[in-house]
Formats: structure tokens, C-alpha cells, sequence
């Protein structure tokens, strides 16, 4: 999946955002060629009022919304219809309405907000940013995508039945030229054009089979979405698979299969053929493969829980013919494992239930901590 984002301001700086465009594949030229293609041969250009606007967009040859004519619009729209298959969303915050200490904050708020449904979609994602003045993009990056994905799997212990990939994720900061980058800018445009004024229709002619539009009941946040994608539902698991019976799966005997089996799976992945899913993770699964037999403190089990967590989509734990109850255990274990991920003595008391667990297992039945080990049962 390529994943294109732009930011935007707009209204005397009133609203501050993001839009986000989903492609499957990254959007060529073809898209934009075609369209000043059509601006340069079409003769309403001439017109004095557009033509300084058109001659201007024809010298930079690339399309910007906010500096561009009618006319540029109405090709670039045509040939987005044409060309582009994704899925857009945008989160726009009204900043009076507000605390947030920076500019800085919202834009991070907005874009987590845009991408965060694309973990359940793909196993691996490309973020397209432009490039901006001397700003760092890359080097905020690496600090937003860890924290988003921790908070995901944190997540797995309120939703277990809910998809998460933890994928492999590059970052490209790119000048505005590049051709998604002008989509997803006309999109905002357009977008904004339609909130500031109910006369536009550039938005409602962007192609797609559904269009949504989500506002706050006190005008702080609103948000837009226009799927081309079709939906491609997910046969493996769930909520029905998520029925958990609560002191069954709070006794020892349960917590200890846990364990267990979160570390079969660990050491199978380890020696498993295609590591293509795994690959940006694998020195984790390395590493707490090697330690199996090998008593730690509660860290180790935090250690586990996420390489667990990002394990499971990841490699398919859960089939689509895995049977009814070996779902429901195998989601039960996921949730269990996450709460370990979260504040609190609640989860501090657990994730030192499970260290205890783990050490008497390692200390009374060493051998079931090493099932799968060299083995490669798992298929992608």
C-alpha cells in the first residue's frame, strides 16, 4: 500500500490538518501528464482570467489546487477519476476549539488519525510526505510510527478480534511534484473547498462507490472519506470468536498455556521459510527464541507480548479453517498478552503473574518452552 499525506491550513489558519490517499500502487504520471495534457490543448485557457493561472501551472508542470484555474481543476479532476483507484480521508481540527501546545501536536494528532484503520489492511506500507522548507519529516517519523504501533497492540487487549499487521513500513519525502502528492492535494483542496463554501462540487465529482462525512458536536474536528476500494472482508476471525469465559481463562492452568504457546509460536516463526512478513522484526524473534529457557524479569515478558502481537497477522496464527475454540484460545491469548502493554497495577500485577509462570515453567518443565524449536510448520 502506498500511502500518500498532505497537511493543510486554511481559513486565516482557523483549520489545521490532514488528508490521506490509499493506493495499492503508487500513482504514476500518467495521471498528471494526461491532465496538463488536456490544460494545454484546451482553448478556454486563453482566456484572460485563467490564462496567467494555466500558462503558470504548464511552466512548473505539476498541479497545485490552491494556485490553480477552474479549468487545471477540471482536468486534473477528469484524469483522477480515470487514473486513480484508493481510498481517501481527511481530519481537519478547528484550532480555537482546541488546547493543543503546537501546530506541531495537531498535525501529529490529524495524520495518526488518518492512517491508523490502514493496520488492518496491509502487511507492509510506503508513507509519502512533501518535502517542507528545512523541517525534519524523517526524523519525526521515526519517532511517530513506534508509538502509533505500540499504542495498536495495546490496543489488541480492548479489540483482540480486530485485524493488526505489524508491517514494513518506509518513509519517502518527496518534492509536490510527485504525482500522489499532487492527487491527494487536489483531494484536500477540494475537500476544504466544499466546507468553506456549499456551492463548490469539485469533492462530489471525485469518483467512488461511498463518501462519508464525520463532524463533532462542537465543531472541533470534522472529517471526509471517499472509498474506490472495495471492501475485502476478513474470513479468519471474529467478535464472535472473542466469547471468553472469564474464570476459565484466569486460572493458572490457562495462563501457563499461554505462555507456552506464545513462545511455540515464537520459536517456530523463527525458523520459518519466508521471512518476508517478518523480516523488520526478526532479530526480536531471534533473540527471545534464544532466551526460551532463560529466567528473566517482567521486562522479558513486555518483550514477549510484542513480538507476539506483531507475530500474529503477521503470519496468520489464526486461519481461516482454524477450528471455532482454537480461535477463541488463540484470541484470548493475544488479549492477555496485551494488557501487559498497558499502565496501571492491574497490568503491572498480571505481567509479574506471568514472569512468575514463566520461571516455574522454565525451572520444573524446561522442555515445553522449546517445542517448534527448529522446526517450520507456519506458512504465509
Amino acid at each position: 500500500m502506498f500511502v500518500y499525506l498532505d497537511e493543510t491550513e486554511f481559513g486565516d489558519g482557523s483549520f489545521s490538518g490532514y488528508g490521506c490517499l490509499v493506493s495499492p500502487t503508487r500513482i504514476g504520471r500518467a495521471v498528471i501528464d494526461e491532465a496538463l495534457e488536456n490544460l494545454r490543448d484546451d482553448p478556454d485557457r486563453f482566456n484572460p482570467r485563467q490564462k496567467p493561472m494555466d500558462d503558470r501551472t504548464l511552466q512548473r508542470s505539476f498541479f497545485h489546487a490552491a494556485d490553480d484555474s477552474k479549468n487545471a481543476h477540471s482536468h486534473l479532476c477528469r484524469s483522477i477519476c480515470k487514473h486513480v483507484v484508493g481510498d481517501y480521508n481527511s481530519h481537519i481540527f478547528h484550532t480555537g476549539a482546541h488546547s493543543f501546545s503546537s501546530k506541531d501536536e495537531l498535525y501529529d494528532l490529524a495524520s495518526k488519525l488518518a492512517v491508523v484503520g490502514l493496520f488492518s489492511r496491509s502487511a507492509e506500507l510506503t508513507f509519502i510526505f512533501e518535502r517542507r522548507g528545512n523541517l525534519n519529516v524523517l526524523a519525526l517519523l521515526s519517532k511517530w510510527w513506534p508509538v502509533l504501533w505500540f499504542d495498536l497492540a495495546r490496543n489488541a487487549y480492548a479489540s483482540p478480534f480486530i485485524v493488526k499487521y505489524y508491517p514494513k513500513v518506509s518513509f519517502e519525502v518527496l518534492d509536490k511534484s510527485e504525482p500522489g502528492l499532487q492527487v491527494v492535494d487536489f483531494m484536500l483542496w477540494a475537500a476544504q473547498k466544499a466546507r468553506m463554501d456549499d456551492r463548490s462540487n469539485w469533492f462530489s465529482r471525485l469518483p467512488g462507490w461511498i463518501r462519508t462525512k464525520t463532524t463533532a458536536v462542537d465543531g472541533g474536528w470534522e472529517g471526509e472519506s471517499i472509498r474506490m476500494l472495495k471492501p475485502t472482508p476478513n474470513p479468519r476471525y471474529d467478535i464472535e470468536h472473542c466469547r471468553f469465559d472469564a474464570p476459565k481463562f484466569g486460572c493458572v492452568e490457562i495462563l501457563q498455556q499461554f505462555i507456552v504457546n506464545v513462545q511455540v509460536v515464537i520459536n517456530k516463526a523463527c525458523f520459518i521459510s519466508d521471512r518476508a512478513r517478518i523480516e523488520h522484526f526478526y532479530s526480536d524473534v531471534e533473540y527471545l527464541c534464544a532466551q526460551r529457557v532463560v529466567p528473566h524479569d517482567p521486562g522479558h515478558i513486555k518483550k514477549m507480548a510484542v513480538c507476539f502481537i506483531r507475530l500474529f497477522d503477521n503470519i496468520a496464527v489464526v486461519s481461516e479453517d482454524t477450528p471455532f475454540e482454537d480461535k477463541t484460545f488463540w484470541l484470548a491469548t493475544r488479549k492477555c498478552l496485551a494488557l501487559v502493554l498497558h499502565d496501571g497495577i492491574e497490568a503491572w500485577v498480571h505481567t509479574l503473574r506471568l514472569a512468575d509462570m514463566r520461571n516455574m515453567l522454565i525451572d520444573q518443565q524446561p522442555d515445553c518452552l522449546s517445542i517448534g524449536f527448529g522446526v517450520d510448520p507456519i506458512s504465509n
